[in-house]
């Protein structure tokens, strides 16, 4: 049976950032991966990167040292 759960879901304006985002993550050991924006978030330019909560603080830090923008990081519940 299917659950749902909060996980972290950061937005992007575009899709550029989106997938410089994902590939940086995956360098640096962030796991999770791009989907679509999920109806709770505001659209920004369609993907998201979904990874666990505990992952926010270390998240924030590689978009700000790689100079990557992000829309939104929010806590989101999800069906797994």
């Amino acid at each position: 049976m299917r659950q749902s759960r909060e996980f972290l879901v950061i937005t992007f304006s575009e899709t550029t950032d989106a997938m410089a985002a994902e590939k940086l993550f995956a360098e640096k050991g962030i796991p999770g991966r791009i989907i679509p924006i999920p109806r709770q978030l505001s659209a920004g330019c369609g993907l998201s990167f979904k990874t666990e909560k505990e992952w926010k603080t270390g998240a924030e830090t590689v978009l700000k040292e790689a100079g990557i923008r992000w829309h939104e990081m929010e806590p989101v519940r999800l069906w797994e």
